[in-house]
């Protein structure tokens, strides 16, 4: 059963990569470091209970860049009023497609 779900896992994943060079090169658009920056922080919050130190010590950098460039946050930021119809479709998917995947691994957690 591990090797058919790792095909899976690897399958979804070269999917959202595809989907995330072909997004990164149709909406050119500056890093937010804002949301680096708070991403940095719930990683190193999930790395530390989960004694994790790879997810710590990317935390750790997020944080640090989101920091560094704290002048940025302002500029880069974008809300939801601020987006086009194609984007809050685009960002609507990504995120109901992220919450199933969030659901299925839920599931496999516990029923492991």
């Amino acid at each position: 059963m591990i090797p058919w779900l790792l095909i899976v896992i690897l399958i979804l994943i070269l999917i959202f990569l595809v989907i995330s060079i072909i997004m990164k090169a149709k909406y050119k658009r500056p890093t937010d470091y804002y949301s680096l920056f708070w991403m940095g922080i719930i990683w190193i919050v999930l790395g530390i209970p989960l004694q994790n130190f790879l997810l710590s010590g990317l935390g750790i950098v997020f944080m640090v860049a989101g920091l560094v460039n704290k002048k940025k946050w302002k500029q880069n930021k974008r809300d939801w009023k601020k987006l086009t119809n194609e984007e809050k479709k685009v960002t609507l998917i990504v995120l109901i497609s992220l919450g199933i995947l969030l659901l299925i691994g839920a599931f496999f957690f516990f029923l492991a």
